[in-house]
């Protein structure tokens, strides 16, 4: 009985490394029995000296497998590096090209619905994009035209404060509303920027231009 219970305990290609732990601490328990006879307690002994070296193997192999999943884990952190960095790259590129589209229309070089051979797009206004540059106001602006957010942090327990913090805002909504109606009174560095949706398609009937 006792030479198939350690012959189960020792298999430690197919225990994990707590169950090897687990096996450890029963056979130590066993050679520790005071009734356990020096022939069997010189048996545990050297099962013991066993797991212990199957132990150290398991750990390497566990580690093995940590060290696997790290490389893995860096080498898809800089494919989806590269992966953003090319994707705003195309954004950007995208930017461009569509701002110069943009731009010709805003001098009335082109009309609302340009139109190619195989393409068709329009270009609209859409709301006006609030720019406040509100590090640049002065403190009077700051004082009409400004919001302060404050975070408390306290303890459930007794209600004691742990953190405060504070951080001044523009308002947005007035300062929008002020540039809107223009009133004068907006803050000096604050201005709303036009704004234009460019949306393509391919034409649904293609033309071919006449050649004279």
């Amino acid at each position: 009985m006792l030479k198939t219970l350690l012959l189960l305990l020792t298999m430690a290609d197919k225990l994990s490394l707590i169950q090897i732990a687990e096996s450890i601490q029963h056979i130590s328990f066993l050679k520790d029995l005071p009734d356990t006879g020096e022939d069997e307690r010189a048996t545990l002994e050297q099962h013991l000296s066993d797991l212990a070296s199957r132990q150290v193997a398991k750990f390497d192999a566990v580690i093995g497998m940590i060290k696997k999943c790290d490389a893995y884990i860096e080498a898809l952190q800089n494919e989806m590096e590269e992966v953003k960095t090319n994707l705003d790259s195309w954004k950007k590129n995208r930017d461009k090209i569509t701002s110069i589209v943009k731009f010709a229309y805003q001098q009335d070089l082109i009309d609302s619905r340009p139109t190619g051979i195989k393409y068709q797009a329009t270009i609209k206004k859409v709301k006006p994009r609030l720019v406040d540059n509100f590090d640049n106001w002065d403190e009077d602006e700051r004082a009409e035209f400004g919001l302060r957010k404050t975070t408390t942090v306290t303890r459930i327990k007794d209600n004691a404060v742990i953190e405060v913090k504070q951080e001044d805002l523009p308002d947005k909504d007035r300062v929008r509303n002020e540039l809107t109606i223009d009133s004068g009174l907006a803050p000096v560095s604050a201005q709303l920027v036009q704004g234009y949706s460019f949306v393509y398609e391919r034409r649904k009937r293609l033309t071919v231009p006449d050649v004279h």
